[in-house]
């Protein structure tokens, strides 16, 4: 669908949303979403005891992801069992109004950052038990490392 204009004699490609044919995949390797924790001690006051300050630290750029990440852990916990991201994303749009992709980009993010877990691919998703632990490990690894290193 390329159209040419008499005028210019150039050729103009179709755009996907406001976004050129050409750099999209590049846009949207951009605009992928991650979890990116920022723990700040003074926003945290040495521990965090508040749910909505755990989802700022996972998602410090987006305060719908914030939002998404922490309507999908109270309704986890509140039904007590795994749930397929069907069953999940009409319970999280009664709590907040936001985008399919939106919460699809938080839900993969989660799952990629080991907060949310599922056995095999077509299995129900649950909150992971293992992340704690998974921080714990990393965290040790970090001091090994800088002793190693003798960085401090």
């Amino acid at each position: 669908m390329v159209t040419r204009t008499k005028l210019s004699g150039t050729i103009e490609r179709p755009k996907i949303g406001r976004i050129p044919r050409e750099d999209y995949y590049a846009e949207r390797q951009k605009r992928w979403v991650w979890v990116f924790p920022k723990i700040d001690k003074h926003s945290t006051l040495n521990q965090i005891v508040d749910l909505d300050v755990f989802c700022a630290i996972l998602f410090p750029h987006s305060v719908k992801k914030q939002g998404v990440a922490k309507a999908i852990i109270q309704i986890l916990v509140e039904e007590k069992r795994a749930m397929y991201l069907r069953d999940l994303h009409h319970r999280v749009l009664e709590r907040i109004k936001v985008s399919a992709q939106t919460l699809s980009d938080t839900y993969k993010a989660m799952l990629r950052s080991g907060l949310l877990e599922k056995k095999y691919r077509n299995e129900p998703t649950k909150l992971s038990i293992q992340f704690a632990h998974r921080l714990r490990d990393l965290a040790s690894y970090w001091d090994n490392y800088l002793v190693a290193k003798k960085a401090n």
